[in-house]
């Protein structure tokens, strides 16, 4: 049998963490693992700024260590918090060695999309099946050249725009405002952000517009 690598999109229920209980749309900006420790580091951007309602929900979920910082925004909240690795999807993926592309909590359901090898996706779902509802799976073949190459920090700094309507006319939001909200200066946020959209443009014009 031929192992092919697969772009997964899944759509999952998991019951037994916070995410069951989010009323709002929550977009993770970072994750850290901590395997050793069981516990993940989570930054995530709520599209509410009922901030008390999070606060409290986050506080007093069992799946939830501690809340580090919540702070309201023009248009949301961002939660930076460390919850539990062990009984995670964020932890069966990391510990299936997984590509994690995004990840979205929408009507209370967690969707995520990553890439790993056809062989291993059998042994991936049959762990988060042991988790929760798995609602949908969706795999195409991977193919890189669809993907332009952002570092990391390039990804979170478009993903906090686009999140929070920096990329919109008139702005929701100001290059000082999210470049706090990722605890960097605004001369680094938007060197991050100019080199993601000229990433971007390049890709396009190369691989779209051509």
């Amino acid at each position: 049998m031929i192992n092919l690598i697969k772009h997964v999109d899944i759509v999952v229920s998991h019951e037994d963490c916070w995410t069951s209980h989010m009323p709002f749309t929550a977009y993770t900006i970072n994750l850290e693992v901590y395997p050793h420790k069981n516990y993940l580091r989570s930054r995530i951007l709520i599209d509410s700024m009922e901030n008390k309602v999070i606060s409290n929900l986050m506080k007093t979920h069992r799946s939830v260590i501690k809340v580090m910082k919540v702070d309201r925004f023009k248009g949301g909240t961002y939660v930076d918090f460390l919850n539990k690795y062990k009984g995670s999807i964020a932890g069966v993926l990391y510990d299936k060695e997984v590509l994690i592309l995004g990840n979205l909590i929408e009507g209370k359901d967690e969707k995520w999309s990553f890439v790993t090898s056809s062989k291993n996706l059998r042994e991936i779902l049959t762990e988060i099946e042991s988790l929760g509802k798995v609602k949908r799976v969706e795999t195409t073949d991977f193919n890189p050249i669809l993907y332009p190459n952002l570092t990391e920090w390039e990804k979170k700094v478009l993903t906090v725009s686009y999140s929070y309507g920096y990329l919109d006319y008139p702005r929701r939001a100001t290059a000082d405002e999210l470049a706090k909200l990722l605890g960097i200066s605004k001369v680094t946020f938007l060197y991050h952000l100019r080199n993601a959209q000229r990433k971007l443009i390049a890709f396009s014009i190369k691989n779209i517009l051509a």
